[in-house]
């Protein structure tokens, strides 16, 4: 993955445009923006009683499955227009994932212990996985790589997994084998090779690389319990939902900087799902300062960032969020740039951000 630079105009009224939709037991699917504010129940618990959501951000809809039903729905991001996609074979269903290309709906079946999948119009349900005395809670797709992902923990071996298959369920392999571990939650860094999931019984939240070597803590801290997990790779962030402590939680891709979103009227928090479609202002995200530094500064024609290399894109953004310029290099020519003081963000290659501030004269 490329070094990413982006620099936005402090003179920008900038907040949050990206929202997290999670499951809170008793309340409903609810939304809150990634910087905690905007809370809003998008689908009431008195008519749902979801266990997993998905996003199709293709077409703008929010995917549900409800237990007591036992049936899969769909309805805008908003909750409108509501509508029920798969009716029946369901019993338990959670764990759902969204193909918007091959316009595929993935899911676990607790009920009837299968891996599922159907048409967008809930037509042609196949059976992918089928599995015995474990729990499945939830799955992750590598579409370029043909392979569907899931965690289990088991009654009889006491075993926590992660394990992969083909997406039409062939090829069946474990990758990570944790003994008393309960895998709950699984999302997946595609560019740097990365499986995240949570571990409930050991409070923990851990990655590996695809093939599920090189596990490695990336939040240990000895009490809560870790249940489902996401990523936001634009700004190098990953979150999930403690069922325990009763809040969604976040921290940076290496696990440092943990921060909570959101910890009041909590009654039992399940999945999680993030719609990011921003990247988020330098002053709210705690970051560490770049440390090789820019030069001049204040700069009038150029800006030089030391210590990025000939890979790296810079961007530049106006005051309205817009893009306006992008080069390559560590060297940013200002002349389009009007007088100001200009905030910027630097994305490694671990995920890490890095923030600087400049100011064009």
């Amino acid at each position: 993955m490329r070094t990413i630079v982006l620099l936005l105009m402090v003179s920008c009224n900038l907040y949050s445009q990206s929202d997290i939709y999670f499951v809170n037991a008793s309340v409903g699917i609810e939304r809150i923006k990634t910087d905690g504010t905007g809370r809003q129940i998008i689908i009431p618990w008195a008519i749902t009683t979801s266990r997993s959501v998905a996003l199709d951000t293709v077409n703008q809809k929010l995917y549900w499955t409800d237990w007591i039903e036992d049936k899969i729905y769909r309805a805008d991001l908003d909750g409108s227009n509501k509508e029920p996609v798969v009716t029946t074979g369901l019993n338990l269903p959670e764990g759902l994932e969204i193909d918007s290309e091959n316009k595929k709906i993935y899911w676990v079946d607790s009920g009837t212990k299968k891996i599922q999948r159907a048409d967008f119009d809930g037509s042609n349900v196949e059976d992918l996985v089928t599995y015995d005395l474990v729990n499945l809670d939830a799955l992750a797709l590598d579409l370029a790589g043909g392979k569907i992902y899931w965690t289990e923990w088991g009654d009889g071996a006491a075993l926590g997994k992660v394990s992969r298959a083909n997406l039409n369920g062939s090829g069946e392999e474990e990758l990570v084998v944790i003994p008393d571990g309960i895998l709950k939650g699984i999302s997946l860094d595609l560019e740097q090779g990365k499986i995240y999931w949570t571990d409930c019984s050991f409070n923990r939240v851990q990655r590996a690389n695809l093939d599920g070597s090189n596990v490695e803590d990336v939040f240990s801290p000895g009490f809560g319990a870790p249940n489902a997990v996401d990523l936001d790779l634009l700004n190098g962030k990953v979150y999930w939902s403690d069922f325990s402590l009763k809040k969604i939680r976040r921290a940076n891709l290496d696990g440092t900087s943990v921060q909570d979103i959101l910890t009041t009227d909590v009654e039992s928090l399940q999945d999680i799902v993030l719609n990011i479609r921003d990247l988020e202002p330098v002053s709210s995200t705690n970051q560490r300062e770049w440390e090789q530094g820019v030069f001049p500064n204040p700069a009038n024609d150029f800006l030089e960032i030391k210590g990025l290399g000939p890979e790296g894109e810079v961007f530049v953004f106006d005051q309205n969020g817009k893009n306006i310029m992008q080069v390559n290099g560590p060297l940013l020519k200002l002349d389009p740039l009007t007088t100001g003081v200009y905030l910027g963000k630097i994305k490694v290659k671990s995920g890490q951000i890095f923030s600087f501030r400049f100011t064009k004269i």
